[in-house]
């Protein structure tokens, strides 16, 4: 199954969140997210050095995060519009929603690739 786009998700938080906010707003708070995890996740781990966001960003550009983890890309859009709108009570639930679904990427990611060895050897002496 192909991951989802930047178009999909937009759509996605659109059907279940009704807003006010313009796509490139709302794209740039996936750029956001996807800032977060490829940097604190995916350059973490061996190869994950390589690993650049894209420079231009159309509907059709590919979220790094597949199924079944790709929700917290909603629950991080979600989050910042109600952050926005001032709805403190539902920003709060968001980013619960949202620091879940990342570290359950997280944990998934750590168990399927190997971390980074920046220690070449031990010295005891």
């Amino acid at each position: 199954m192909a991951n989802l786009t930047v178009g999909q998700g937009l759509l996605q938080v659109d059907a279940l969140l009704p807003n006010q906010y313009t796509a490139e707003e709302k794209r740039r708070w996936l750029q956001q997210a996807e800032g977060f995890v490829v940097e604190e996740i995916i350059k973490t781990h061996q190869g994950g050095e390589e690993c650049h966001m894209p420079e231009e960003w159309s509907d059709s550009t590919p979220l790094m995060v597949g199924a079944p983890y790709d929700e917290l890309y909603r629950h991080y859009v979600e989050a910042q519009i109600h952050y926005a709108n001032g709805e403190m009570n539902r920003y709060n639930n968001a980013c619960a929603a949202w620091n879940n679904a990342f570290l359950t990427y997280r944990d998934y990611y750590c168990r399927h690739h190997m971390p980074q060895q920046n220690i070449k050897a031990l010295r005891l002496c």
